[in-house]
């Protein structure tokens, strides 16, 4: 047979016809996939191009959507996380520095079995260095799960367990979380282990070691958010739901994958597909993808030498505690907006970061959108550009956001009504992304090619209020759906915490510029911004100012200026959002009088006349 896929043997989700013929007239083995579900850092695949026995592999950086199968390897750099799916039975997350070999992904019964009880699923894995954790959901005795390190194998039915390489002699560190596993080292006695409990697997035995269980690479939660979702599109005996995993990602139809034999395709009992008609065509990957449409360095340089410089504001009107009551018809304050963007502009500023309200917008699309509009026709006359913020993980109420007249601030309380964009429930549920798309479409397609936008910020301390990893997912597809859409303005959203997490390095990935949070010192912003340096993009300090940290404008703007970054400082009016009062973890003893955050008085008298003319006299001391 010709080799139909020379060079192309990964493939992600595409288009296969659903035909009624049965997989066993196929005469190929019942093999899996792996799918990648999340990335982030440097990841690779290396697989076959040619018969096996051949020894011909290529290699290709991984991307989400990508699929590999049998006698591949999955190889990530020194910052790359892996979120995959197994077909037939397991999700994984696969740390930094790990090399990982598909050796089987089989279903043992020959075609497709009649019975649940027929099917027999076995998951092999070789794995190097670095670590990984596996999920095999609901322990069965259908499903056989096998990691092969160098020093000995770990064995499972199900459940949670994750292994992570100590080092040539200390060998490998298993906690089991559920279900129990079974150690089997390459000379030695095997050892279940518990759930709940932790050893160390090395090639002369495997012994229990309670310390482990406190080992911090075992800490995998990058995967939370996707692992969560992806859960319901597995079945107990019949594995992964692939063609539901397809739509979760947003990429085509079925998961199928190129090999020297052409087109196979995933034989997951519970994903009925085939093989499409073979022919001497190579069939190349599909082009385009999320990360291809990020703005390439030249685009971005080119928009920042165009812009000038960014010395902006997060901004909320002194008459409004929260984003429900800025953006609501009846609290929708343009007199104040008016006045306080006129002393913006005195006071030096050349742009403003605003939050926008994803219920408000459900509540009354159109209305929302011309209130906008008003915004940025107020904000334009002061000459300032605006950067508007989509969605908020900042839930300071500890409340859904809701429509109506809002409560009154909690006296003495830093920011207390505070509520999100869109409330945590809809963050975590997939059945309430279509309206969250919906609005994220709605308000870049009205004003995508509107040059009063700055830049569109897409999420706020994504994954803030004990979120964390779960946002991820919606934070992809909002990058996804913007990208549709595909706006005149740079996209971004920028990192809070932990800027080297991988979290926050995959919001930096899929950004157009960088952007991050940092209410910190000096010191500390010339490493953090040292850091960020790595990705060769402009850099735009989002949110900072807490004077009781000395994080303030004598000691921060001398900071951006000689590094080229731009700046939003927190808060322009002391106001109904009561940001000037200091915040309990960050109380001063020695200053408890000094503002946290604000600028300006109620009247737009300078809060200190001195950081007034720093604002002004901002400049970019390297360009």
């Amino acid at each position: 047979m010709k080799n139909t896929a020379a060079g192309s043997s990964l493939f992600a989700f595409a288009i296969v016809c659903l035909m009624a013929a049965p997989l066993e007239t196929l005469a190929l083995p019942p093999a899996g996939t792996v799918v990648v579900a999340g990335r982030t850092g440097s990841a690779k695949a290396r697989y076959p191009i040619g018969p096996i026995h051949e020894g011909r592999f290529d290699t290709r950086d991984l991307k989400r959507g990508d699929a590999v199968g049998e006698q591949s390897q999955v190889l990530t750099g020194r910052d790359g996380h892996l979120c995959l799916v197994i077909s037939p039975g397991a999700l994984a997350q696969v740390a930094p520095n790990t090399q990982i070999h598909v050796a089987r992904l089989q279903h043992t019964a020959p075609g497709l079995p009649q019975r649940e009880e027929d099917l027999v699923r076995f998951v092999a894995l070789d794995i190097n260095g670095g670590g990984i954790y596996l999920d095999g959901g609901v322990p069965t005795p259908t499903l056989n799960i096998t990691v092969r390190t160098p020093v000995g194998a770990v064995e499972a039915h199900g459940g949670v367990v994750s292994l992570v390489y100590l080092g040539e002699n200390e060998g490998w560190s298993v906690l089991c979380d559920k279900n129990e596993v079974t150690l089997t080292p390459a000379a030695g006695e095997p050892l279940v282990l518990k759930p709940g409990a932790a050893a160390v697997l090395r090639r002369n035995g495997a012994e229990e070691d309670a310390a482990l269980t406190h080992v911090p690479r075992h800490r995998f939660e990058f995967c939370r958010g996707f692992f969560r979702d992806l859960e319901a599109f597995r079945h107990i005996a019949l594995g992964f739901d692939l063609g539901a995993v397809a739509r979760y990602l947003g990429v085509e139809a079925s998961s199928i994958f190129l090999d020297s034999q052409g087109l196979v395709a995933d034989v997951s009992p519970s994903f009925r597909s085939t093989v499409a008609s073979r022919s001497d065509q190579r069939i190349p990957p599909p082009s385009g993808g999320p990360d291809s449409r990020r703005w390439s360095e030249e685009r971005i340089w080119a928009w920042w030498r165009e812009i000038g410089v960014v010395r902006g504001v997060n901004y909320v009107p002194r008459t409004c505690v929260n984003s429900v009551e800025m953006w609501m018809k009846e609290t929708f304050d343009e007199k104040t907006m008016d006045e306080e963007l006129g002393w913006a502009r005195g006071a030096g500023y050349t742009s403003v970061r605003v939050p926008l309200q994803e219920r408000v917008y459900l509540e009354d699309p159109d209305g929302f959108l011309d209130r906008l509009d008003r915004f940025l026709e107020i904000a334009a006359r002061h000459g300032l550009r605006v950067v508007p913020v989509l969605f908020d993980d900042l839930n300071r109420a500890g409340e859904e956001p809701n429509i109506g007249p809002q409560p009154d601030p909690v006296p003495g309380v830093h920011n207390g009504r505070w509520v999100p964009s869109p409330g945590p429930t809809k963050v975590t549920q997939f059945a309430s992304w279509p309206e969250l798309e919906r609005y994220v479409r709605g308000v870049l397609r009205r004003f995508k090619n509107d040059r009063r936008v700055l830049f569109w910020d897409l999420y706020n301390t994504a994954g803030n209020d004990g979120l964390w990893d779960r946002t991820l997912p919606l934070l992809e597809k909002t990058f996804d759906w913007a990208r549709d859409v595909n706006p005149s303005q740079p996209l971004a959203v920028p990192a809070w915490r932990e800027l080297g997490s991988p979290m926050s390095v995959r919001k930096l990935e899929r950004s157009d510029l960088i952007t991050f949070h940092s209410f910190e010192n000096a010191e500390i912003l010339k490493a953090q911004i040292l850091t960020l340096r790595r990705f060769n993009r402009p850099i735009v300090l989002s949110d900072w100012l807490m004077r009781q940290r000395q994080s303030r404008f004598e000691t921060i703007l001398p900071v951006c200026s000689a590094f080229g970054v731009g700046w939003f400082n927190r808060g322009l009016v002391k106001g109904r959002t009561q940001t000037w009062i200091q915040d309990q973890p960050f109380r001063s003893p020695d200053e408890p009088e000094v503002w946290q955050h604000d600028v300006l008085k109620p009247d737009g008298s300078p809060y200190d006349e001195q950081e007034v003319e720093r604002i002004r006299a901002f400049r970019y001391t390297e360009s």
